[in-house]
């Protein structure tokens, strides 16, 4: 579906009465994605979601880029902080405020895999993140 689609799709559903965590636009390779949109194409779409999106919540996004994403579109993408999937192996860059570091998970409760990840900065950066935008 094409990026305003979505976005009106997400602020639809999405409670606003809360505090929430900033909204991530995931962006990975699957079975359902034939061909890979040019960095420009990209960004388009990722504009025509993320303007109405961030505009709505009063928040900045964040990425989710797997490795093979942030491969193919490595400083083509507008800026915006990063949830990076790196399987076992921290990434080789610092600029994520996320890092997924596994996919098979167990976690008490939860019947099957989970993802596991990291929070950069800890308590301390989810209190900012959580906190309302002015």
């Amino acid at each position: 579906r094409p990026g305003a689609d979505q976005a009106r799709n997400f602020i639809s559903v999405v409670p606003r009465d809360q505090p929430l965590l900033p909204p991530v636009v995931d962006i990975e390779f699957g079975g359902n994605c034939p061909q890979r949109p040019s960095p420009e194409q990209l960004n388009a779409e990722l504009e025509a979601f993320l303007g109405p999106v961030e505009a709505a919540f009063g928040k900045p996004a964040i990425v989710y880029l797997t490795d093979e994403a942030e491969a193919a579109y490595a400083g083509q993408i507008s800026a915006r902080q990063l949830w990076l999937r790196s399987l076992l192996m921290e990434p080789d860059r610092r600029d994520w405020i996320y890092w997924q570091y596994h996919n098979r998970g167990r976690v008490d409760g939860i019947e099957g895999d989970v993802d596991l990840n990291v929070l950069q900065g800890g308590p301390r950066n989810l209190a900012a993140l959580l906190a309302p935008t002015p």
